[in-house]
């Protein structure tokens, strides 16, 4: 049976017993009314009863006629007493009243229910669910590599049955793995990132969820490893020293993080395991060379860093959340493009501050390197924003700090992070 149409018997069924259960204190009453009835019926015949010894003790002369008005009186009392108690005004329901109540209050669910939201997108989904579900699980089980033309036309319907499939077995890791492949191909690098960590959580011993995780992070986080990724690779190399994957990633993300020694090292990893090999590599080789020369290049450029140390303070340290990108610019203080634009991660802001350094490398043109505005004799100026939402432009929210002007004598300055942008 369709999703749709057993949703719709279920919220039939459903709003027929909410009417039964509105309508149990009529049938209440009706049984309180009957024993009302019988209570009342009772009292009568004991008055008749009493007020017949009443007349007998009088006829015989055993009471005298005050006592035996008074006496009558008191008897009338009391049973007009219990009969106004007894006696309930109110509305008597039949069977009328009862039908009205079992249609309308469907009625009035139904209503409601289309009032208050739009579920048109919901039952899309269902519609996608019932047609495609197969085609989806076959998609993320690996039964099948490509969908067949009748479920590709409905691409977005695709999308969300295969989404909802993977959040029903949120824990089989090759779904959220063959998930993250998907928004690959749709270019959203953020969702597919998010998909290759729930699968290296569910499966941290396999080793190509945890390449694929290491590699698209760190190409997403700008050739930087953070320390999770770190942690990634190094587990991978632990398993298979090996992998030339991992090894390269490691050059670079040391390379990126100015360790030219350990970047070098890893670099002779991987051109000592490539010369072990029989054929000609004679390609592979000069590459490597090109990226030894780069590191050297980078290493010769670093020695004129300018050490940053980023601050922020307490108050608004909170706001700081994991994934949020810092950035640290360095401008002309008359305005102008950025000379310098550095990106990293925001995960190691602490309320210690974060301490990196600034050199030619980070120029954002080749041909405007920071050596070069410093040596012109150039106004320069600090600034540090930390970003949620990752673009290099201030969004309202971001946290940022006021312009720092920077000493072409010192090698070192610091930057507070104190304010939100508005």
């Amino acid at each position: 049976m369709p999703t749709y149409i057993l949703f719709i018997l279920c919220a039939i069924i459903l709003a027929l017993c909410l009417a039964v259960i509105i309508m149990l204190p009529w049938f209440r009453y009706q049984a309180e009314s009957r024993n009302d009835n019988q209570l009342l019926a009772l009292n009568i015949d004991v008055f008749k009863q009493r007020l017949a010894e009443l007349e007998n003790d009088f006829n015989e002369q055993q009471i005298d006629q005050a006592t035996y008005d008074s006496q009558k009186l008191a008897l009338e009392r009391q049973l007009l007493d219990i009969n106004q108690s007894t006696s309930v005004h109110s509305f008597v329901p039949n069977f009328k009243s009862r039908l009205i109540f079992i249609i309308w209050i469907p009625f009035l669910v139904a209503m409601a229910y289309y009032i208050i939201a739009d579920r048109s997108e919901t039952f899309k989904l269902w519609q996608s669910q019932d047609h495609i579900g197969k085609v989806a699980d076959d998609l993320l089980t690996g039964k099948i590599s490509t969908p067949p033309e009748s479920a590709a036309k409905d691409a977005i319907g695709l999308i969300n049955t295969m989404q909802t499939n993977v959040h029903h077995n949120a824990t089989d890791p090759m779904r959220w793995f063959r998930m993250s492949e998907i928004y690959m191909a749709l270019e959203a690098p953020e969702q597919a990132l998010e998909a290759l960590a729930r699968a290296y959580r569910l499966n941290p011993d396999d080793e190509k969820i945890a390449i694929t995780y290491a590699q698209t992070s760190f190409f997403a986080q700008g050739g930087v490893l953070s320390q999770n990724i770190r942690q990634v690779l190094q587990k991978v190399l632990a398993n298979n020293p090996t992998h030339q994957g991992a090894q390269m990633l490691m050059v670079m993300g040391e390379m990126k993080d100015g360790n030219y020694a350990e970047a070098r090292k890893w670099l002779n990893i991987v051109k000592q395991a490539i010369l072990a090999k029989n054929g000609d590599h004679s390609e592979a080789v000069k590459s490597l060379a090109d990226l030894e020369k780069n590191i050297n290049e980078r290493e010769a450029q670093s020695k004129q860093a300018i050490i940053v140390q980023v601050n922020i303070t307490p108050t608004i340290l909170g706001r700081v959340k994991k994934g949020d990108t810092l950035f640290v610019n360095i401008r002309p203080i008359a305005g102008g493009v950025p000379v310098v634009a550095k990106k990293i991660s925001a995960d190691d802001l602490h309320k210690e501050g974060l301490s990196l350094k600034i050199s030619d490398i980070d120029s954002i043109m080749p041909t405007a390197l920071l050596s070069q505005a410093i040596v012109s004799g150039q106004q320069l100026g600090i600034t540090a924003r930390v970003s949620t939402s990752g673009d290099a432009m201030p969004q309202s929210g971001d946290l940022t700090s006021n312009p720092v002007p920077l000493d072409v004598k010192a090698n070192s300055a610091t930057v507070l992070i104190d304010k939100v942008v508005p």
